[in-house]
């Protein structure tokens, strides 16, 4: 059936990219006007946008107001329209509750003196471990729900939470079983991300390299890997060998980098070709420079220095200034328990000072350049997908000025994959 949508005061379509993969970067940011057009309605039929044309044109066009049942109409009664937004960082599945560890930080002990007394990564682990596969499917589809209900089409579920073979490929599995249900799923293997306790790191890299890569890729549910790669993790070295191996395989490289201190990981990002390089909090000036030019995207997570206490990446802006290629993402895990985009959107416009259309693109279309997605994925286009958002406001701009509440008032998904 024909779905038409009338009434908006404004759409953000995000058609206007000049990038890579339509990316809006740089000055073009700031451009609200190339990316914000009012009096927009839109036509959608087998789950692609058909047409856009003016309000008027379109309701004489389908005899609005119509009883007919052979068209969906949706008034948007007055309110704008942005893209679904595309959250490019996410820890989906594990089991366990850390909420006992914000004492602990607050007493001053850092992320790697809480786990070396065996919390942190080490008790979700254990929990992650010991739970069935019911149990996750559980877990995760109430968070897919509360994802979507504040405006997220598009996810990566990374695993990583399963450290031995067994649980990982669980994970994969399970996360796969949740496709369909509102939310498309772009599915990351985080092997490397931590080394169990006890372990022989030369041994356990070997295990990842020649036994859990090649389970994994006959598997066929992980499109990308990834690394935590950080001084006191996982080396540079080791860092390289388990993307090289992937990538040979025929896996996309995504990467934690430089979040605690600049490790040299943002670089690595740029030499092998990295889809994205996230936190990158202390990256160099370089290294920024070095992964733009290699194409390779920054997502910041500034929900996780958030619930940590420590400062926002304020080098936000700069990238905007040098044009450097940038999205954000909510880090969903353990410590930093928000699915909302919204929320990360706020942080970065009210504590980063970045403007709400520069943010939105930053959730949205770059974001999606990061990942395998059809035409439409993070932006509005005719001939693309139809995934979008209503918002409570006339404005795009409310899309992420509404901290603790939630803008979004209908979502419109059609699987992206």
């Amino acid at each position: 059936m024909d779905t038409v949508i009338v009434g908006a005061s404004e759409v953000a379509h995000l058609s206007n990219g000049d990038g890579p993969n339509n990316r809006i970067d740089g000055q073009l940011m700031l451009d609200r006007e190339a990316h914000v057009t009012a009096d927009l309605a839109i036509h959608i039929k087998d789950g692609k946008i058909i047409k856009f044309s003016s309000n008027d044109e379109m309701k004489q066009e389908w005899g609005i107001p119509s009883n007919s049942n052979e068209v969906n109409i949706i008034d948007a009664s007055g309110c704008a329209i942005v893209p679904g937004f595309v959250d490019a960082h996410t820890h989906l599945l594990w089991d366990g509750d850390r909420s006992n560890e914000m004492a602990m930080k607050l007493s001053g002990m850092s992320y790697r003196e809480i786990s070396e007394k065996g919390f942190g990564i080490a008790s979700t682990v254990s929990a992650t471990q010991n739970a069935a596969a019911s149990r996750l499917r559980k877990i995760g589809m109430d968070r897919i729900e509360r994802a979507r209900k504040m405006g997220t089409t598009t996810l990566e579920a990374k695993s990583g939470y399963g450290l031995d073979l067994d649980t990982e490929l669980r994970l994969l599995e399970t996360a796969s079983s949740m496709e369909g249900n509102g939310v498309t799923l772009h599915h990351t293997w985080l092997g490397a991300h931590a080394y169990p306790s006890g372990s022989n790191e030369n041994e356990w890299n070997r295990h990842l390299i020649d036994e859990q890569l090649p389970a994994v890729i006959e598997q066929g549910i992980a499109t990308s890997v990834d690394v935590f790669c950080e001084p006191g993790w996982f080396s540079i070295e080791t860092t390289e060998e388990i993307c090289l191996s992937s990538k040979k395989s025929g896996l996309d490289v995504r990467l934690h980098v430089d979040e605690f201190v600049d490790g040299g990981g943002l670089s690595l990002a740029a030499e092998l070709g990295a889809s994205t390089a996230d936190h990158a909090g202390y990256s160099s000036d370089d290294a920024r420079s070095k992964a733009h030019h290699s194409g390779v995207n920054t997502g910041f997570l500034p929900g996780t220095p958030y619930v940590h206490g420590d400062p926002l990446p304020s080098i936000v802006s700069r990238c905007i200034d040098e044009g450097w290629m940038w999205s954000l993402a909510t880090d969903f895990n353990p410590n930093c328990r928000t699915l909302s985009i919204p929320f990360v959107g706020s942080l970065a416009v009210h504590r980063l000072r970045i403007p709400p259309i520069a943010a939105l693109a930053a959730v949205t279309i770059n974001a999606a350049s990061t990942l395998n997605v059809k035409k439409g994925v993070g932006r509005l286009v005719e001939g693309g997908i139809a995934d979008l958002n209503i918002l409570h406001t006339s404005s795009a701009d409310g899309w992420c000025l509404m901290p603790g509440d939630n803008p979004v008032k209908m979502s419109i998904h059609h699987s992206s994959c």
